[in-house]
């Protein structure tokens, strides 16, 4: 007798498809075994989400039958490519052009990119251009991630402080606004770098971005972001909550969890309002990884050239460093082009190599703060970059 398994010519099931399913799902469970045999109280899990050509993949780990491929989560910092994705539609409509300087008028208008005024009074405004603020290369201060130094010599009520706690230890459902994060880089004239001399990530840099895409366009961040790049690109299951009262994801959603020494904290609530155009991404793996996987091989919203020359154009991150940073696009030495995200009890890592045309999306929705910073970036760089590569090998494999 002749066994023809896996010959789709014939009619038969494609076996490399179970193959391939089976082995990630096998991957990610040593995985998390492995991982929990060191953490016993880990109290969440992993969700995997592979797509390669035409077939997709998902597995999850952890996570019993709660977690599904369209089950929300808080994406965090991979919202960067999606405010990158929105200037970049702009450029290629020629309604604004990266190499302006934020000093410029926007085409057309007399309105220049950022207004004038003391609040929006940034170090080297008149030498900042849209394309260093992508790259993270305008020496922003990041007014989410820095304190303001206590030796500041201007008198502010928050100097020694995060601004955005400060504020929210007061009024935790206050509504932060652009405007208002850029007048605290204003006020302090807080500055990394003149313009273009290095690399600093900085969440406030893209919160001016999500300011210029309100300016040229005439909607909110909001608005222009669901009406022209997300529901355009099927995302119909995601959304940015901009209200500093929206703190409760919409269902179904996995709740997030902080891992003390000796405490768990479930995170069902948060105020994601100061991290809009930066942070403020709810979405799915099913939406987040179609979103990629079309966007980067050059069928979404953005042409195959804009995405190849300007998006993917990346630069060195640090001078021993492989990694790249282009606009709103982390590049990953061997693995691709993609980003990462962390938010209070979830972590997030994407990439999209386009050789293979693979997308991988992974998740967690712990963190791990048993050993403060230390074991949170291992989650990061050790265990979902590991799921990453190895789900890439195991694609490769079959």
């Amino acid at each position: 007798m002749v066994m023809l398994a896996g010959c789709c010519k014939f009619g038969l099931v494609d076996t490399s498809y179970y193959a391939k399913k089976h082995a990630l799902t096998h991957m990610l469970d040593s995985v998390y075994d492995k991982y929990t045999d060191q953490v016993p109280d880990y109290p969440g899990g992993l969700v995997l989400k592979v797509i390669e050509g035409g077939e997709a993949y998902f597995t999850t780990a952890g996570m019993g039958n709660s977690a599904t491929a369209q089950t929300r989560f808080r994406a965090a910092s991979c919202t960067k490519t999606f405010t990158a994705t929105a200037i970049l539609l702009l450029h290629q409509q020629g309604k604004l052009h990266i190499t302006d300087r934020v000093t410029d008028t926007i085409p057309g208008t007399n309105e220049t990119y950022l207004p004038d005024g003391p609040g929006f009074a940034i170090p080297y405004k008149e030498q900042i251009t849209i394309r260093d603020l992508l790259r993270h290369r305008a020496g922003v201060f990041d007014v989410a991630n820095d304190d303001v130094p206590d030796t500041l010599s201007v008198d502010v009520p928050y100097k020694g402080d995060n601004y955005i706690y400060h504020i929210m230890d007061v009024e935790p459902e206050h509504t932060f606004h652009f405007d208002e994060l850029i007048n605290v880089v204003a006020e302090t004239g807080l500055s990394y770098f003149v313009p273009d001399n290095g690399y600093h990530y900085s969440n406030t840099g893209y919160s001016i971005l999500g300011k210029i895409i309100e300016r040229v366009t005439g909607l909110s961040y909001m608005e222009f972001l669901e009406e022209h790049v997300m529901q355009p690109m099927g995302m119909f299951n995601s959304y940015m909550p901009e209200s500093g009262s929206d703190q409760v994801m919409e269902n179904p959603f996995m709740p997030g969890y902080i891992l003390f020494e000796n405490e768990t904290m479930e995170i069902m609530n948060s105020n994601i309002s100061p991290y809009v155009a930066e942070g403020n991404l709810v979405t799915t793996p099913n939406d987040l990884s179609r979103f990629y996987q079309k966007l980067l091989s050059g069928n979404g919203v953005l042409s195959h050239f804009t995405v190849n020359s300007l998006m993917m154009n990346c630069l060195p991150v640090g001078n021993l460093s492989a990694s790249g940073y282009g606009c709103g696009l982390e590049y990953t030495h061997n693995l691709g082009y993609g980003h990462s995200g962390a938010t209070e009890g979830y972590l997030t890592f994407v990439a999209y190599d386009p050789g293979m045309d693979f997308t991988v999306v992974v998740y967690t929705n712990v963190w791990n703060m048993k050993d403060g910073m230390e074991s949170l970036s291992y989650q990061i760089t050790d265990l979902l970059q590991e799921i990453c590569y190895r789900s890439k090998a195991i694609i490769m494999e079959y």
